[in-house]
């Protein structure tokens, strides 16, 4: 028995080549949960590779793939990577990513557990690299994660993987949960801890104190936490539809003489909703096919600029298949314009109220 467990420990597992061809969308969709977690900071290259896992996952898919694949130019291009240092890059990231663990916790806290991201314990196809493809393995037991998303936000991949700062990313995640308010309010100690700003932990998760027996964090002053994690987004994002303004919210109540502390921030998209369909929806085929049929049924471009990316693609085409199963029956739809328009307002808003109130309950 021994003799055969050596045999096989000496084995070299090395991940296959590329088996199946990826399928990525520009639409990248991420649990609430995962967004407004307190996220470790990671390297942009990890967070590269687990956008373009995230990206393989469909909307009708009921069980994650046994792993992911996908090729390193599909990190490296536009993000500042170098060829010659790809490898180390991937190997890094990769390390990074398979000691990654998510922390969940009851709301009375009587429980708690905790999970890794990915799953290194299986023995035929490991986390890894070779030839030029990159080999993920999510951990199954987070699968409610990563499937069947009722609550999420979304964000386009291509702006996102030509991000170089992790704060930058973080940004773009939060954000893009915001488009409907366009304003995102976190106090002080929310933006901290989604920054990964808040009370340093050693091995154990026990905070660290300083000598004065007060939480080391880092940035404690908040003047050094907004030059060194808002101002270099506030430079990246300026060239995305998520172009950002800042403005710090000062106490309302104070005893005391002196300036007033900072208490939260207030963030403020600039793009305005102006009524028109973005370009890059109609260079998706599969967006560009449910516009037509929107407009086809009358429904006027401004309401699908407005509530498309909230309702989703697939509610969409189920909406549209409805109104078709009406033209043969006694119920069919005699004025497109005023009832088409009526249901998808109406559901696109009801849509953004569950949303708004879904995120601001997480946050």
């Amino acid at each position: 028995m021994m003799d055969g467990q050596d045999k096989r420990s000496t084995q070299l597992v090395l991940p296959l080549g590329l088996t199946y061809e990826p399928q990525h969308k520009d639409i990248i969709k991420q649990h609430w949960n995962v967004t407004f977690a307190r996220q470790g900071r990671m390297s942009v290259a990890a967070k590269r590779i687990m956008a373009r896992v995230i990206d393989q996952i469909r909307d009708d898919d009921f069980k994650l793939r046994p792993y992911y694949q996908f090729r390193i130019v599909d990190i490296i291009t536009d993000a500042g990577i170098a060829k010659e240092t790809a490898y180390k890059e991937v190997q890094g990231a990769l390390r990074e990513l398979t000691a990654a663990t998510w922390e969940f916790e009851s709301l009375d806290g009587s429980e708690w557990y905790i999970r890794h991201l990915l799953d290194t314990t299986n023995y035929q196809r490991p986390v890894g690299y070779k030839d030029g493809i990159i080999t993920v393995l999510l951990n199954p037991a987070l699968e409610p994660y990563f499937l069947q998303i009722a609550h999420y936000t979304k964000y386009q991949l291509n702006n996102y993987m030509s991000l170089k700062s992790w704060y930058s990313m973080r940004f773009f995640e939060i954000l893009s949960a915001f488009r409907d308010t366009g304003v995102w309010c976190p106090t002080v100690e929310q933006y901290r801890q989604l920054m990964d700003c808040w009370h340093e932990k050693d091995k154990r998760g026990k905070i660290k104190k300083g000598k004065d027996g007060t939480p080391k964090m880092k940035y404690p002053l908040t003047k050094d936490l907004i030059k060194y994690t808002i101002a270099e987004p506030l430079e990246e994002l300026a060239g995305t539809n998520l172009a950002f303004s800042y403005e710090p919210v000062y106490e309302t109540d104070r005893l005391t003489r002196g300036r007033k502390k900072i208490t939260g921030f207030r963030f403020t998209l600039q793009r305005k909703q102006d009524g028109k369909i973005p370009e890059y929806w109609l260079q998706n085929t599969l967006v560009s096919r449910v516009v037509a049929g929107l407009r086809s049924w009358k429904v006027l471009d401004r309401n699908i600029a407005l509530y498309l990316e909230d309702i989703g693609t697939e509610a969409a085409n189920k909406m549209i298949y409805e109104w078709q199963l009406k033209e043969n029956t006694d119920d069919r739809i005699n004025d497109r314009v005023k009832y088409c328009n009526a249901v998808f307002v109406r559901m696109g808003k009801a849509t953004q109220e569950r949303l708004k109130h879904e995120v601001q309950s997480v946050s």
